[in-house]
């Protein structure tokens, strides 16, 4: 179950990782939000139109069409990539349950089965639910 755990989350952070790098190309410095009528100047850099003023806009920006066609697939995307992320977080591997409980012994969180399984017999488990987010994550790093 450990490697399985440990695959899982790699996955999770590499959905995340990619959704997020994603973002950040097609998120405006300006705005910090996604590309809004993209133009670009011959460096390369990219603004959203309404984010320079007119009259600072020099004459050889184009729109950037290729840029707003990304930014529209990214904006379907992102919830599948949350949804993703958030389901192989929360659920157990191997028996598709929501991890309800952390086994201290084992430094991990498991599901209503795996807290009934000969593995994590005698073991100290804490029930999940209702543990304040930053709780939840001290508790995994403790031994």
């Amino acid at each position: 179950m450990e490697n399985g755990g440990t695959l899982a989350g790699e996955g999770a952070k590499s959905d995340w990782s990619l959704s997020k790098g994603l973002q950040d190309l097609l998120t405006c410095p300006i705005c910090k939000d996604y590309f809004s009528d993209p133009i670009t100047e011959d460096s390369g850099n990219t603004f959203c139109r309404n984010c320079l003023p007119p009259k600072s806009q020099p004459s050889y920006l184009h729109t950037n069409w290729k840029m707003q066609s990304m930014v529209q697939v990214a904006k379907k995307l992102k919830p599948c990539l949350e949804q993703s992320q958030a389901l192989r977080e929360g659920w157990c591997p191997e028996h598709q349950e929501g991890l309800k409980y952390f086994c201290k012994e084992d430094n991990e969180k498991i599901c209503i089965v795996c807290r009934y399984s000969i593995l994590h017999q005698g073991h100290t488990l804490t029930q999940l639910q209702g543990l304040h987010p930053k709780q939840e994550a001290g508790a995994l790093h403790t031994s």
